[in-house]
């Protein structure tokens, strides 16, 4: 099996993350009896699980980034990916090779019993990391908790970000509901911390971990700027490349966590690493006169975050090239971003769960933002937008991890 014929393979099953009717597993039996026809290889690893709405993707590159500086080997996995399913496996920083994803991919698809995507390349990960003999397995949770593939994975440190309305028909309607999902994966004789989050999610989570809990709020925001974000933590001065306030509170969050996993924090490395640390998709300035920012912001919590990072970095409006998928709150991302959104270019994802656009313009009438042009494809909505903007301009992308994958396949930079 080649890398084209392991893509072709893994479009043949199961993918929640496309289909609108998949539904999701009430158990993960199912899977533990799939890892036991592949010798279990996730209980030989030890490391971190984290959870949450927000945060989750940048605070496991950043542990992998803490833990490399420190001298330990590292798997990461990851999810969604931009363009390509190697994106969510690395070894040590670098991604998956081609051959390596196909060999594995093949291997699993030897076992009699199917599972899904997700499935398949938490496997896959679980494989991979066991052989190379990683010292530290960094998991990034798919979806909720409980009930996702990654939460066989028996961790050090379960970690859970911010947690906010996401995912409702899945998780459930309230914050609460939802809490009670991402804190299934806090494991009773574990380590468990958390970000700051809402008094009622601190109650779920307190009550979920019996009170095995740590929650981190111990840092200062000293400037964000096109360069990246500085931070103070107990007096001492952290300066990385990723751009905003919350990643301050997601590196925060990560150097505890390492803290507690016995990994020796030492100020000078950490600086030295995230420094230059930048992730895909996360503030990504890709051009300049005009700016074009992508950010994989997909939910009203996150668009507020970004919202704040743009009004810190620019400090005036953009020209908004927007879509999201159609289970997303539009109406509530939207008001969330129009005091900064000169304009909106609406468009739509290559992608099955897709928005309709229309449903983008009539929410942004109805939260008053002007609608500068509609473009069903993305690429071409983002050259319009490009087109249409002076050398001061800044253009945003953002609304969904997807609509940048399509864009950065083929950017038109």
């Amino acid at each position: 099996m080649n890398f084209s014929q392991a893509e072709k393979y893994l479009n043949s099953l199961i993918d929640r993350e496309k289909s609108q009717r998949a539904k999701y597993p009430e158990s993960l039996d199912h899977f533990r009896r799939f890892l036991i026809d592949i010798g279990n290889p996730h209980k030989s690893l030890k490391g971190f699980l984290i959870a949450g709405t927000k945060g989750k993707g940048s605070t496991a590159h950043l542990i992998d980034a803490i833990c490399r500086v420190a001298g330990y080997s590292t798997g990461l996995y990851t999810s969604p990916h931009l363009t390509s399913y190697r994106e969510r496996i690395k070894i040590n920083g670098k991604l998956i090779s081609k051959e390596r994803f196909a060999s594995l991919i093949e291997e699993l698809s030897m076992v009699k019993q199917k599972i899904s995507v997700f499935e398949t390349l938490t496997a896959c990960a679980f494989l991979l990391f066991k052989r190379k003999g990683v010292d530290y397995s960094i998991f990034e949770v798919g979806l909720g908790g409980r009930l996702d593939a990654t939460n066989v994975f028996d961790p050090e440190v379960s970690i859970i970000t911010p947690i906010s309305i996401d995912h409702q028909k899945i998780l459930g309607e309230t914050v609460e509901e939802i809490a009670v999902e991402k804190a299934g994966i806090f494991k009773a004789n574990g380590i468990n911390i958390s970000a700051p989050q809402l008094p009622a999610v601190e109650t779920v989570l307190k009550r979920k971990a019996y009170g095995n809990i740590k929650f981190i709020k111990d840092y200062e925001v000293i400037s964000v700027s096109k360069e990246g974000t500085i931070f103070k933590l107990n007096d001492d001065k952290i300066q990385m490349g990723l751009i905003g306030r919350h990643q301050a509170l997601n590196a925060t969050v990560a150097i505890s966590a390492c803290g507690e996993a016995g990994i020796p924090i030492e100020i000078e490395k950490i600086n030295k690493a995230l420094s230059q640390f930048t992730i895909p998709g996360r503030f990504q300035i890709v051009r300049k006169k005009p700016y074009v920012v992508l950010d994989g912001a997909h939910n009203v919590a996150s668009i507020k975050v970004l919202k704040q990072a743009i009004l810190d970095v620019f400090n005036r409006p953009v020209l908004l090239v927007f879509s999201c998928l159609s289970n997303k709150d539009v109406g509530g991302m939207l008001c969330e971003i129009k005091p900064i959104v000169k304009k909106i270019y609406p468009t739509t994802i290559l992608y099955p769960r897709t928005i309709k656009i229309e449903e983008i313009t009539n929410n942004s009438k109805e939260v008053g933002i002007e609608i500068a042009d509609i473009k069903e494809n993305p690429i071409e909505a983002l050259k319009k937008a490009i087109s249409d903007a002076t050398v001061d301009d800044i253009i945003l992308v953002t609304g969904s991890f997807y609509l940048l994958g399509d864009i950065l396949k083929n950017p038109p930079w």
